[in-house]
């Protein structure tokens, strides 16, 4: 299995020491162009320790933006990154990874599995990859890298100890 991930759940998993949870899910991980200059090259010429560990990652594949991207962009109100994400996900019919709710909503409404940093850590623990006590603190590490809604927290935080 694979997925397509767009920057925020590459970034928030690796600043928690979490990205090893996305091979060990999806298998691979596969990157528009775009999301690689965002993540990786501008991460590194910020001396983001996050970006040269993404980019070391042998699971995680570049591929070619794609063509449209910037007209769903444009119209659905997302950024150029996202869409592509959103496009090529659905074109290989594999879930997404997106972070930012707008996006998240749009690909909700075409039909794609949509998984954010939170479902990483949740879906890590389902497959017994991490135990629940370990997710409640990636939640908080979590908290501590991006902006989580509050209701979301609690639900995540609920779902977390419900397993």
């Amino acid at each position: 299995m694979s997925a397509v991930s767009n920057a925020g759940p590459l970034i928030h998993l690796a600043k928690i020491g979490k990205l090893h949870l996305l091979k060990e899910i999806f298998g691979k991980i596969l990157i528009p162009q775009t999301v690689k200059l965002e993540v990786v090259d501008r991460g590194k010429e910020r001396g983001e320790p996050d970006a040269f560990l993404i980019e070391s990652m042998d699971w995680i594949r570049v591929v070619k933006d794609p063509s449209g991207a910037d007209i769903l962009s444009d119209r659905a109100g997302i950024h150029f990154g996202e869409a592509c994400a959103i496009i090529l996900a659905r074109s290989l019919g594999v879930p997404v990874l997106l972070d930012d709710s707008d996006a998240r909503k749009f690909a909700l409404g075409l039909g794609l599995e949509v998984v954010g940093s939170l479902g990483v850590i949740i879906k890590a623990i389902k497959e017994n990859l991490i135990s629940k006590n370990e997710g409640l603190a990636d939640l908080e590490k979590l908290a501590n890298v991006m902006w989580i809604n509050v209701g979301v927290y609690g639900k995540a935080r609920k779902i977390i100890e419900t397993l």
